[in-house]
C-alpha cells in the first residue's frame, strides 16, 4: 500500500505490482505535499502513511481515521481522527486488535487538544482515548503528537511531556521519560529496554543515544558519543545500525564502531540517495537507486562483508528537477527523496521517489 505526493492512495499485489484499487484524494485538503519556506508542512489529502495489518489497510485523509480490506479497499469503518503530525512520517500504529491514531479532544472552538485514542480493529469501537497536550498547540510548540511504537502490550506516544507509555488495553498510563531524555522524538523497543535518540530541536541540542526501561521509560543509561551525530535506525540484540555517508555497524554495549561500509557515490552531476537501513532476520538491508545491499551478522554479532545486489527497475541516479528552489518551498514531487525498503518473507519490495516499485529477492 503506497501514498503519493498528491495524496492518494494505491494497493499493490505484491505477486506481480498489479494495482488493485486507489483511494482518490480526500476533497477541501491540499493537492500537494510541500514544506512552506517558513518549516511549516502541507500534506497533500492531510494524508497519512498507511499501515496494513492482517488484512486490512489502515489510514487517515481528510479528517477521516479509515479502515479498508487490503484486497478490495472496501470501507468496513470510519471515525474521526487528526491528520499528519509529525511532517511526512505520521501513521496509524495497529496491534493486538486494537487501531492507535492521533484524535483531537475539543472543548469548545477555542481548545484544541491532542489526544491519542485506541479503536478496536474488527468494529472501529472506541477503547479509550488520553490526551496527549493540556491545550491548543502553537506553532513553535508543533510536534509530532501521536502514537510511536507498540511492543508487548505497551503502546508509546509523544506528548507535550515527552515520550510516554500507556497499557495498550486499559490505557494506564505507565511511564513517562525523564527530563535528561525529553529530547527524544522517536522510540524503538528490544526486550525490557527502549532506545531513543535525542533530536536536537529546540531542546538545548540533544542527540545522545537514551537507554530507557520498556515500561516506566525511566533513564537507565546514556551510550556514548558513536551515537551524537546519526540516529540508530536499525537495533538488534547484537548489534546496532546507523547511516552516516554509508552504512555503519555499533556495538549496542558501548556504541563503539564495529564495521563500516562506505556509500557508493554518483556520478558527477547526478544525485543520488539511500534508505535507512532494516533488521531482516540476520541481516542490515538498504538500498540506493540501482541495488540492495545487505550485511549478514554472525552468530557472534560481528558483520561480515558487504552484498550487492542489482534492483530490477530501478531508476539510477538521476539530476535534480530544473528550476527547482527549495528556498521557495520544498515540494516532495521535486525533491530527490531516499528510497524506501520493506523486506517481507524473503523478498525486499523496494519503492523509489519517482513512482518505481520494484521487488528483490533478498540473498540467502
Amino acid at each position: 500500500m503506497c501514498r503519493t505526493t498528491d495524496g492518494r492512495y494505491e494497493a499493490m499485489d505484491p505477486a506481480n505490482g498489479r494495482k488493485l484499487w486507489d483511494v482518490p484524494r480526500a476533497e477541501d485538503t491540499p493537492g500537494e505535499s510541500y514544506l512552506s519556506p517558513k518549516g511549516f508542512p502541507f500534506t497533500a489529502g492531510s494524508a497519512t502513511r498507511p499501515t496494513v495489518h492482517d488484512g486490512s489497510v489502515v489510514l487517515v485523509a481528510g479528517g477521516s481515521l479509515q479502515v479498508r480490506d487490503a484486497r478490495t479497499g472496501k470501507v468496513r469503518w470510519e471515525k474521526p481522527a487528526a491528520g499528519p503530525q509529525g511532517f511526512w512520517t505520521t501513521r496509524p500504529v495497529v496491534a493486538d486488535g486494537t487501531v492507535f491514531a492521533a484524535t483531537n479532544m475539543t472543548d469548545d472552538a477555542l481548545d484544541i487538544r491532542a489526544a491519542l485514542t485506541a479503536f478496536s480493529l474488527a468494529d472501529g469501537r472506541r477503547l479509550w482515548s488520553k490526551e496527549l497536550t493540556n491545550g491548543d498547540i502553537s506553532f513553535a510548540e508543533r510536534a509530532s503528537y501521536e502514537p510511536l511504537a507498540y511492543a508487548k502490550g505497551i503502546v508509546y506516544a509523544l506528548s507535550q511531556g515527552g515520550l510516554v507509555a500507556y497499557d495498550g488495553r486499559k490505557g494506564t498510563q505507565l511511564g513517562q521519560v525523564d527530563p535528561d531524555a525529553k529530547a527524544c522524538r522517536t522510540v524503538q523497543v528490544l526486550g525490557p529496554s527502549a532506545y531513543c535518540v535525542g533530536s536536537g530541536y529546540r531542546a538545548g541540542g540533544d542527540t545522545g543515544l537514551h537507554l530507557l526501561d520498556a515500561r516506566t521509560l525511566a533513564s537507565k543509561a546514556a551510550l556514548p558519543g558513536a551515537f551524537a551525530s546519526v540516529a540508530p535506525t536499525a537495533i538488534g540484540p547484537r548489534a546496532v545500525a546507523t547511516f552516516d555517508k554509508g552504512l555503519r555497524i555499533l556495538d549496542p554495549r558501548t556504541g563503539a564502531a564495529v564495521a563500516s561500509f562506505p556509500a557508493k557515490q554518483a556520478p558527477s552531476g547526478l544525485a543520488q540517495s539511500w534508505s535507512a537501513p532494516l533488521l531482516a532476520g540476520d541481516q542490515f538491508v538498504y538500498a540506493d537507486y540501482s541495488a540492495l545491499y545487505t550485511v549478514r551478522l554472525g552468530a557472534d554479532g560481528r558483520p561480515g562483508g558487504l552484498t550487492v545486489t542489482p534492483v530490477p527497475g530501478a531508476p539510477g541516479p538521476r539530476a535534480e528537477e530544473e528550476d527547482y528552489d527549495p528556498n521557495y518551498g520544498e515540494f516532495l514531487n521535486l525533491k530527490i527523496r531516499e528510497p524506501e525498503v520493506l523486506p517481507v518473507g524473503g523478498i525486499a519490495y523496494v519503492v523509489f521517489d519517482k513512482g518505481a516499485v520494484a521487488s528483490v529477492e533478498l540473498p540467502k
